[in-house]
């Protein structure tokens, strides 16, 4: 797969788990879903989930939740949802689930319900334990875990299904099962059209399609003959939600998003940017940016990896 098409996984879900988190609960963990008091708001903790979790040394990408909520009892947990969205197996997952978990307990002094949702291809790999033992110590942690690859008998059922984060589970489990970005589209219009048919809100319809968009990336033709999609189903539905401004403003975002991790690898390797590499940046297009990002682990020098010589 291309630099140009690769599948920025992390986003979407960190923005799908805040934005339907009790509909992800209730979908993939519903003896959990049923526990929590929903008439409290959940409160989404961010900034205390940066201070445990570092960057991953072997460059894996994680889509990380804390989230405090209210139980039916009264009580106040922490839940953490880890889902992993690189796509293969990762032989110290089970630790990692275990890592976490303490170091919260042990700087925040708080229970914490660890939660895993695996999206790798491989049937065989479902951690869902960690154990030592040794001369009498024993640790036996245990957690809840999900496998996205276990739906793949059941996608009638989510297509069909009233949740929302249904189509998101369908649409990260085809960029898995389905390579071929003509069938691709197919399925992607497929997903679109759902959202039409169910009348949704106007903002669950704009919320959706973007994570949908997000994770089904097409070539740049197919992205113009999807537009066109787009546009015959808002025409036959009546329903003109994702006007071209909108979209304009999707491909911006994700633009944007290209610009400030390329200037962050920059800084990481070469130190503080000079200000001509941020004009640079933003005045380079999406295959210039995705040149750029592949040069970057050979370029000696920031001159030679804007020189094209790399």
């Amino acid at each position: 797969m291309s630099q140009a098409t690769a599948q920025d996984y992390d986003s979407p879900w960190k923005e799908a788990l805040e934005y339907y988190f009790a509909d992800f609960l209730q979908l993939l963990f519903p003896q959990v879903c049923q526990l929590i008091d929903w008439t409290e708001a959940p409160v989404f903790l961010d900034k205390e989930l940066q201070k445990i979790t570092g960057t991953a040394a072997d460059g894996r990408t994680y889509a990380d939740k804390l989230i405090q909520v209210t139980l039916c009892d009264g009580k106040k947990s922490w839940l953490l949802i880890h889902v992993e969205v690189q796509g293969e197996p990762e032989s110290d997952f089970a630790a990692r689930m275990f890592r976490y978990n303490y170091r919260i307990r042990d700087r925040y002094h708080k229970d914490v319900v660890s939660l895993a949702v695996l999206s790798d291809s491989s049937p065989a790999f479902k951690p869902d334990r960690f154990q030592f033992s040794l001369a009498g110590c024993e640790i036996d942690f245990r957690f809840p875990v999900v496998k996205l690859l276990d739906w793949r008998e059941r996608l009638n059922e989510l297509l069909n299904s009233t949740n929302p984060f249904a189509l998101i589970v369908a649409a990260q489990l085809q960029v898995k099962l389905i390579p071929d970005p003509t069938q691709r589209l197919n399925v992607k219009s497929q997903l679109i059209r759902l959202l039409y048919q169910r009348r949704y809100s106007r903002d669950q319809i704009l919320e959706l399609f973007k994570l949908i968009d997000w994770m089904i990336r097409l070539p740049d033709n197919l992205e113009i003959q999807f537009k066109q999609i787009v546009d015959q189903i808002e025409q036959e539905q009546q329903m003109a939600y994702i006007t071209s401004v909108e979209r304009i403003a999707m491909q911006e975002g994700r633009q944007e998003g290209r610009q400030e991790t390329l200037l962050k690898l920059i800084q990481l390797k070469f130190g503080i940017a000079p200000e001509w590499v941020e004009t640079k940046l933003h005045a380079a297009d999406r295959a210039q940016l995705d040149l750029w990002v592949a040069a970057i682990l050979t370029a000696n020098t920031i001159e030679e990896l804007f020189s094209g010589r790399v």
